[in-house]
């Protein structure tokens, strides 16, 4: 018995610990970051500029808005939605994504689902590391985090147009109008 309950404690702190990915919640700020961490975090305001940032280590939480004026000032844009402990085909590393957009001239915004283990992986980024600012959207809820996140990047209609597409990871733009998701980001660049 004394085994059972270790195992099941053991257990259940390891899915307590994926955030996101089992639970449905990210991280708290302020709960589950230490003072380092949080110094680290950039909470945007809703009317900061943000089109001449450069990666300087922070993760910037913002908004879809935030995001899609950032998209519309390049030609060739991937928004990532990267999660850092993911380990599906469809997850790719942070460098390799960067070098694969940098090879393809194509500017790549990546976007945590959470913070753990975020910091110590968005120093290969041209850009910041980004992520869904759950005070702006008065949630800490994985999908609702995501959803409020998209409808403001896409628009309403193009989110609910392709919100059941099972590789939603990597948002493509040209122009800065969304124009699909890739499945496969090699294959559909022509590098496989």
């Amino acid at each position: 018995m004394k085994n059972r309950l270790c195992s099941l404690s053991i257990l259940l702190l390891l899915l307590v610990n994926q955030g996101c990915v089992i639970i449905g919640y990210r991280n708290h700020f302020s709960r589950d970051l230490t003072p380092e961490q949080q110094s680290k975090v950039v909470w945007v305001t809703p009317d900061d500029e943000l089109l001449s940032l450069k990666n300087d280590g922070r993760i910037y939480a913002i908004n879809g808005k935030q995001m899609q004026k950032m998209v519309q000032e390049h030609p060739k844009v991937i928004v990532y939605q990267w999660s850092p402990h993911c380990s599906s085909e469809a997850c790719l590393a942070l460098s390799t994504i960067q070098t694969l957009c940098d090879k393809n001239g194509i500017t790549l915004f990546a976007v945590a689902d959470y913070f753990h283990d975020a910091f110590t992986q968005n120093q290969v980024l041209s850009y910041p590391l980004f992520i869904a600012d759950e005070k702006y959207y008065k949630t800490d809820v994985c999908h609702k985090l995501e959803k409020r996140f998209y409808i403001d990047l896409l628009g309403e209609e193009t989110y609910n147009a392709t919100k059941d597409i099972n590789w939603y990871r990597y948002a493509y733009f040209e122009n800065g109008e969304f124009v699909k998701y890739l499945e496969d980001p090699y294959v559909e660049l022509g590098n496989k």
